[in-house]
């Protein structure tokens, strides 16, 4: 019986860790204030090549808009988690400021 609840209070305190460390990606984050320095059209392109080349997005007809460090997204996702994602992937890039997520969910 001590046994059983050793496993028991095992189990219960892995979820509640688990549970402690999930974060929650909402699709309703649509800018972000980042900082560091790049040329534009360098930017563009890394942001582009960034958001295209990666396998956990899918998203349709992507456009980049970077104006003094400041990032315009433009296109449509599947879902809300991949609009979100998109954001995340540009937040630690070098020249970003600020990005506002104008991507759709289709």
């Amino acid at each position: 019986m001590n046994r059983f609840k050793l496993t028991i209070a095992l189990v219960s305190f892995c979820c509640l860790f688990l549970l402690a460390c999930a974060t929650k990606v909402s699709a309703a984050t649509n800018m972000a204030v980042v900082s560091s320095v790049a040329t534009q059209p360098n930017l563009q392109q890394a942001i582009t090549n960034t958001l295209r080349t990666n396998p956990n997005l899918a998203l349709s007809d992507i456009r980049v808009q970077v104006k003094n460090g400041e990032v315009d997204l433009y296109g449509e996702a599947q879902t809300g988690f991949q609009r979100a994602l998109a954001q995340k992937f540009l937040e630690n890039m070098d020249g970003v400021k600020i990005i506002r997520n104008k991507i759709s969910v289709i």
